[in-house]
């Protein structure tokens, strides 16, 4: 097996042999010509993606704002980050952690009171159970009694005992 030095960059430009001074030159100035043509092409492509950037930033500001996101006091320091990429990818990464007051407010998920499958056991009022409307037009709040409540029962339940019964 051989090995081959690493060939340096344009290499697979080949001068063909045999060319006079003069055809030399002017392949060069072909081959700068071309060059250039592509790195301004190149340019006008990242200036144009840019624009968009420009663009786009004061609405990302306002929407960050509007979600809570950010304070309104931040709001030139935000613009100021979304012009590098690199700023934008770890400002990401610390908005994708972050909850706004609403969000935290929200726990769980609520619960179809008429799927199937699904019983409510809080508000049983069957006989022997505790009756939260009783607690408010009772004038005596928080007093003790030997009613069992659904917590109680539950209790006894996990703990494997057998659940009281009011005598």
């Amino acid at each position: 097996m051989t090995t081959q030095a690493p060939q340096p960059a344009g290499a697979d430009l080949q001068v063909p042999t045999g060319m006079t001074l003069p055809e030399k030159v002017v392949e060069h100035v072909a081959v700068t010509s071309t060059a250039l043509e592509k790195a301004a092409a190149f340019e006008e492509a990242h200036r144009e993606k840019a624009a968009q950037v420009d663009a786009l930033i004061p609405k990302v500001v306002d929407t960050m704002i509007e979600n809570e996101r950010i304070n309104p006091p931040q709001r030139e320091k935000l613009a100021e980050m979304l012009k590098d990429p690199a700023q934008v990818l770890e400002l990401m990464m610390k908005v994708a952690g972050h909850r706004n007051a609403d969000e935290l407010s929200r726990l769980g998920s609520g619960v179809d009171p008429d799927a199937p499958g699904e019983v409510k056991t809080a508000t049983n009022n069957s006989r022997g159970h505790y009756d939260p409307a009783r607690s408010l037009t009772d004038p005596n709040v928080g007093a003790r009694t030997t009613r069992i409540k659904q917590s109680d029962a539950n209790l006894f339940q996990g703990l494997g005992l057998s659940v009281p019964t009011e005598d």
